[in-house]
């Protein structure tokens, strides 16, 4: 006997003695079939759950994509969602931000309504790796650069020449020289006194176009120079120069020039702005006033590297 898919034979069918059972199951397969997804497209109404069951592997996703295909995963609306775009980044949408988190709490967040920065809530461990493209820090808990750490310098206040004992003879390698000295041969008035505690440096009668020259250990950079004039206050230079070179450079730079600008007998500081170490400091004298102008003391300030 003949069965159709309802489950009714021909003969009950047509005595019309199970039309009711009929009507039953076809009304249960037109409900069944509405709760189901087309899969040319639909719209889910509930929860979707996919098990693995005794599988290894679920695959759930496009995986066809081409050139000018786009694919999104849209989270609320399409200001929130997961896009990309064959060729070019995927994208990820959050109106409020992103964040991400783990079970050991707050990790970063990623932007906001407000603004793009990335805002991380713990440390970050760069496991042996590089940061690059920092900007120059302007806060101060900004992180700085090698650059920025290397041409930072500190001026210092502390004289850098010791109290010298001769011209040429300091083990600490310091030498002094001069253009002229008064009693040069019995070192009353050498050119290290200048830069001694005592005594005084002065010419043999020169009252123009005369120097003193320091040869330094090392190279360094100052900020300022203190000087004072003999004791006498009579005997006083007033245009001069503030000179700098190096071994092996012929040419003097100038680093301060001062006319008119009488070196009294007090100390007077003059601040130096240059950028280049030299081992060589000199001032120039090109007018003075006096039998024996010159001077009693000659202090250098350095510009120190913070390493």
């Amino acid at each position: 006997m003949s069965v159709n898919i309802f489950g009714s034979s021909i003969r009950d069918r047509l005595l019309g003695s199970n039309r009711t059972y009929v009507d039953k199951k076809f009304a249960i397969l037109s409900t069944n079939l509405a709760t189901k997804i087309d899969k040319s497209g639909d719209t889910v109404s509930g929860d979707l759950n996919i098990e693995l069951n005794e599988n290894n592997v679920r695959t759930f996703g496009v995986s066809d994509i081409g050139v000018g295909k786009s694919v999104s995963l849209l989270l609320g609306n399409t200001d929130n969602q997961i896009r990309h775009n064959f060729g070019y980044p995927i994208k990820i949408a959050a109106t409020c931000g992103t964040k991400f988190t783990c079970p050991a709490g707050d990790v970063c967040r990623l932007g906001g309504q407000t603004s793009a920065k990335a805002k991380f809530l713990t440390s970050i461990g760069m496991n042996d790796n590089f940061i690059s493209n920092l900007h120059d820090p302007s806060a101060g808990q900004d992180a700085a650069t090698k650059k920025y750490v290397d041409t930072r310098y500190v001026l210092n206040n502390v004289g850098f020449v010791p109290d010298l004992l001769s011209n040429n003879t300091d083990k600490r390698g310091f030498i002094v020289t001069a253009s002229s000295e008064k009693n040069s041969n019995e070192n009353t008035f050498s050119a290290y006194k200048a830069f001694s505690s005592s005594g005084e440096w002065c010419t043999d009668g020169v009252r123009n176009n005369f120097w003193i020259q320091l040869q330094c250990p090392t190279r360094i950079r100052i900020h300022k120079v203190a000087l004072r004039g003999k004791h006498s206050g009579t005997e006083r230079i007033y245009d001069w120069k503030l000179q700098g070179n190096n071994i092996n450079d012929s040419v003097w730079h100038d680093l301060h020039i001062a006319t008119n600008t009488y070196i009294g007998n007090t100390i007077n500081f003059f601040n130096i702005s240059t950028s280049v170490e030299y081992r060589n400091y000199r001032i120039f004298v090109v007018n003075a006033e006096g039998d024996n102008p010159g001077l009693s003391y000659c202090q250098l300030y350095t510009i120190d590297t913070l390493v």
